[in-house]
């Protein structure tokens, strides 16, 4: 079938400010830049506006042209982003016909905050691409797109972009020839008021498939921007749905503990997911500092093993005492903050049925199911909040598998 197809590029920040060598090519984007956002302006104020948007079109064309000459590769990852950089070349991504019609409806329901956002312009510099996305993440939410292919690319995309302080340009390649017609269509998506069904799955799969210190350092970036902006009382949303288990488990560790040592009122940042739900907010900075001493301690009392579901992988079960969730109360056909809801429910009741026992040494054998890492460990982190006070008697060790390293131990939860 015949469609259009956006391509994304990536260009540093340099490029945007001054004529500048790249490679063996020279790139002078800067005064297109600078007279579109000033065409921009005026067409705002509504200043002789036929005149001034016939300027902006040849601009942009200009703008775009200077572009598509140069060395061009596409990537699906945050270490391919670098290397395109790294070797002279501008990181792309391509969008297939459901971003077109995704942008259609947001401007069909919320025309304001696209246009405030400029969403369908075709160049954001590298000081307007935070602002922009975190908006477009937030609408595609609202609007129950945030689950199509094409808009979780883009937004992932963008995250790079400003992760290596660039800005992006998109330009639109209006035929293409697809040997496939496109499953997803956006007309079938309901945004008044949506009732959302997806069937959770047990594996981590990340639009880009993020691994390693990659993921890591995407999600920390993210979690660090929304802590910020929850204390400056902005949006604060973090998408947990497209990172592996692991990672989020690793990062949120990382982040549960206080700057000062001691126990302080947590800081409160959004939980999102892809299929458009809202999970509960999630508490951070707070925990008081482990005691190693303490720690040692614990760690000398026999673990209960826990899988964190049961009939995930069965080659498990000679390792665990007990599952954590069962399977088919969990992996039901649901929006995926019920679940993750659900999880936190349950973690919580099994939690504060432990403290009439002495000590609770747990050994967590997880898998994936993003919804239900989030559920347990938001649980756990109020659980440890309650106990601060008392003599330490909590501990959660995580344990995951890989292929290649077999099972390993996490940061401990204490």
């Amino acid at each position: 079938m015949i469609t259009s197809t956006i391509t994304l590029c990536a260009l540093p920040d340099a490029i945007w400010n001054k004529k500048t060598k790249f490679g063996s090519e020279v790139i002078d984007i800067h005064s297109f830049v600078v007279d579109a956002l000033a065409i921009e302006n005026r067409i705002d104020k509504g200043v002789n506006q036929e005149n001034e948007r016939a300027r902006l079109t040849l601009c942009c064309s200009r703008l775009e042209a200077a572009i598509k000459s140069l060395s061009l590769q596409e990537t699906k990852s945050p270490s391919e982003f670098k290397s395109a950089l790294t070797s002279n070349y501008l990181p792309v991504v391509v969008l297939g016909q459901n971003y077109l019609n995704a942008i259609k409806l947001m401007y069909q329901k919320a025309e304001a905050k696209s246009g405030n956002m400029r969403l369908g312009a075709t160049y954001y510099p590298p000081n307007l691409v935070e602002a922009h996305i975190n908006a477009f993440t937030t609408l595609a939410t609202e609007l129950g797109l945030s689950g199509l292919d094409d808009v979780k690319s883009r937004i992932i995309f963008y995250q790079f972009a400003l992760k290596n302080h660039c800005g992006v340009i998109e330009f639109q390649n209006p035929f293409t020839y697809q040997d496939q017609t496109i499953e997803t269509q956006v007309s079938s998506v309901r945004v008044e008021k949506p009732e959302i069904i997806f069937q959770l799955q047990d594996e981590d799969e990340g639009a880009f498939d993020n691994e390693g210190e990659d993921a890591s350092e995407i999600l920390r970036e993210q979690i660090t921007r929304a802590l910020q902006n929850a204390k400056d009382g902005k949006p604060c949303a973090v998408n947990f749905s497209n990172q592996p288990h692991n990672v989020i488990t690793k990062v949120l560790n990382e982040f549960a503990y206080s700057d000062t040592g001691k126990l302080i009122k947590p800081t409160y940042i959004q939980v999102v997911y892809t299929d458009g739900s809202q999970g509960e907010n999630f508490p951070l900075q707070c925990l008081p500092s482990r005691d190693e001493k303490d720690l040692a301690k614990l760690m000398k009392f026999p673990p209960l093993r826990a899988s964190l579901l049961s009939m995930r992988h069965l080659e498990m079960d000679d390792r665990v005492d007990i599952s954590w969730f069962r399977n088919r109360e969990v992996s039901k056909a649901r929006a995926f903050s019920e679940t993750d809801q659900f999880c936190y429910r349950e973690t919580k009741r099994q939690l504060e049925e432990t403290r009439k026992d002495s000590v609770l040494l747990l050994h967590l054998y997880q898998t994936g199911l993003q919804p239900a890492v989030i559920g347990f460990y938001r649980a756990l982190i109020e659980e440890l909040l309650y106990r601060a006070k008392s003599a330490p008697s909590l501990v959660v060790i995580p344990i995951y598998f890989s292929k290649k390293r077999g099972y390993e131990s996490g940061e401990a939860w204490s």
